[in-house]
C-alpha cells in the first residue's frame, strides 16, 4: 500500500558534516526509491570535511514528516555517538529535534523531485 502524497515535496531539514576521509562516506548516499527521506551530500564542503544535507518528502503529511525528521536526525547523532562518523558536527536542524507537530520553519526544497529515485 502507497503512502498518499501532497503537494508539498522535498524540503531540507538539516545539515551535517563529518571528516571528508570518514569510511562511512561512501556509504551514506543511498536510500530506497520510494522512501520519504534522503541523505545526499551537499554541492560545496569546506575543505577536510563532508557537509550531506537530510531531505524529507513533506507530501507524506506534515506530522508525519516533522517526526520522520526528527528521527532521522537522532539515528545520525546515534551514528556519531557510536563512532561512525568522525567529526560529526550539525551544522542546522537542531529546531526539528524540538518540534512539536508543527514545521519549525520554511526550508530549502528540491524542485522537480517526486521520489528518491528521481536523483539517481
Amino acid at each position: 500500500m502507497s503512502v498518499p502524497r501532497s503537494r508539498e515535496g522535498w524540503q531540507r531539514v538539516a545539515v551535517f558534516e563529518i571528516e571528508a576521509d570518514a569510511p562511512i562516506v561512501d556509504d551514506l548516499r543511498g536510500n530506497a526509491p520510494d522512501s520519504p527521506c534522503l541523505i545526499i551530500p551537499a554541492r560545496e564542503s569546506p575543505p577536510g570535511v563532508r557537509w550531506y544535507e537530510i531531505y524529507i518528502d513533506f507530501g507524506i503529511g506534515e506530522v508525519l514528516a516533522i517526526r520522520l525528521a526528527q528521527s532521522q536526525l537522532e539515528a545520525v547523532q546515534r551514528w556519531a555517538n557510536a563512532g561512525l562518523m568522525p567529526g560529526f558536527r550539525l551544522i542546522n536542524g537542531r529546531e526539528w529535534l524540538r518540534a512539536d507537530g508543527t514545521r519549525p520553519r520554511p526550508g530549502w526544497q528540491l524542485d522537480r523531485v517526486k521520489a528518491a529515485s528521481d536523483l539517481n
